[in-house]
């Protein structure tokens, strides 16, 4: 069995850096978004293919990271994924056009793939399956925080300079100075394995391409429509649909998305001490779908937060289980390549659903894009329920009294 060394939590707490950076940089023009709307003369439409041009092109690339991965480049994808995140975002402030700016958002999809097909097999490699949730739970955590803060850290860099370009100037700085701790980080983590650290796991999970890999992906891609248009497009949403100035907007996406990490600290820690995950999958995005609904009744402002974090809380009650569960489903010899397809094929549907939910938009009113969400929900929760719990997963035994 794998032991837990400080080289784990070295890599433990470079990725978590690097995931935050992820989604920050994924969801940097959120906050910004009204005001971009509006100095850029934007459509719904067009508010959503500057959201979908990062993902899409970030998923393109999925599959060519996880193949340089399992081919010892984990640790390089990884820092390029910081450096040049925080690059790109610097040359957004820039943007003079819509053109301009959805080319950016292409350059920068291309720097932040090389992080989720890097990360996962670091991950299973680095923590046994007694504790491989709670260490993805802290991986994942990164990337929420990361989600909770970009809308309210918007929001607050708007108080402060008034200027969304200003803004993007001090995010993109973030990244080339935390640049330098995740590469220090992730080299120390490297030297520091030792031989049997590395092969421990070869032989936990399958060897081949299974059957609940293949619904896994599926699931990946039904679910990452909800997440993609909610953590993006949720500031536009309510400043459209409800009214609410862009500070305001902002401010309610981090309340939803902050419920999200209690969910994840809470699921993570009983799906490892009880070895289930597929009951946990099942709930958060079954009772996701009802709460998304909700939306489209125009609620007051007390119960429009408790919608919203409810949201928030149910979906990423699923993620630390989730993401376990992928990394016990796929085969054990390519794990890269593996994660490359859960994050390139399995991440298509919720890449594009943010023009999608635009086009909706623009056409037949938001109550229909809220109603798309929901539906696209409502078949991930059908497809959940064919997934079979991997048996193999060792449950932490009870002490005797």
């Amino acid at each position: 069995m794998t032991k837990i060394t400080k080289a784990s939590y070295a890599i433990l707490v470079a990725l978590f850096i690097a995931h935050f950076l992820n989604h920050v940089y994924t969801g940097v023009l959120s906050p910004f978004l009204p005001l971009i709307r509006d100095e850029l003369s934007l459509s719904l439409t067009q508010a959503g293919i500057l959201t979908s041009a990062v993902i899409v092109t970030m998923t393109s690339f999925h599959l060519l990271v996880g193949y340089l991965a399992d081919r010892n480049l984990r640790e390089i994808m990884i820092s390029i994924s910081v450096i040049g995140a925080g690059i790109s975002v610097l040359l957004m402030s820039f943007a003079p056009s819509f053109l301009f700016l959805a080319l950016i958002q292409v350059v920068l999809g291309v720097t932040v793939s090389g992080y989720h097909p890097s990360s996962f097999p670091a991950v299973a490699d680095a923590f046994p399956k007694k504790a491989r949730a709670k260490a993805v739970g802290v991986s994942a955590m990164g990337g929420l925080v990361g989600m909770a803060l970009i809308p309210i850290l918007g929001a607050f860099l708007l108080i402060v300079y008034s200027d969304w370009r200003v803004s993007l100037v001090v995010l993109g700085l973030l990244g080339v100075v935390l640049f330098v701790p995740v590469t220090l980080l992730l080299r120390y983590s490297k030297t520091n394995q030792t031989p049997i650290e590395n092969n421990e796991n070869e032989t936990e999970g399958p060897q081949e391409w299974t059957k609940n890999f293949g619904l896994v992906v599926i699931l990946s891609g039904l679910r990452g429509i909800p997440f993609r248009c909610t953590t993006l497009l949720m500031p536009l949403y309510l400043a459209v649909s409800y009214g609410y100035e862009p500070v305001w907007a902002g401010s309610l996406t981090t309340v939803m998305l902050v419920s999200g990490m209690f969910a994840e600290i809470i699921a993570a820690p009983i799906s490892d001490r009880t070895g289930k995950r597929v009951r946990f999958m099942t709930l958060s995005i079954g009772l996701l779908a009802p709460l998304l609904l909700l939306l489209n009744f125009r609620l007051n402002p007390v119960l429009l937060v408790l919608v919203l974090i409810g949201i928030g809380f149910f979906y990423f009650f699923g993620v630390p289980p989730g993401q376990a569960y992928q990394t016990e489903v796929c085969p054990t010899q390519t794990k890269g390549l593996a994660f490359g397809v859960l994050f390139s094929i399995g991440a298509i549907p919720g890449a594009i659903a943010p023009v999608i939910f635009g086009v909706i938009g623009d056409i037949y009113g938001l109550d229909a894009s809220i109603l798309f969400l929901v539906g696209t929900t409502i078949i991930a929760t059908i497809v959940s329920l064919f997934l079979k719990e991997d048996h193999a997963i060792h449950v932490r035994p009870r002490i005797a009294e």
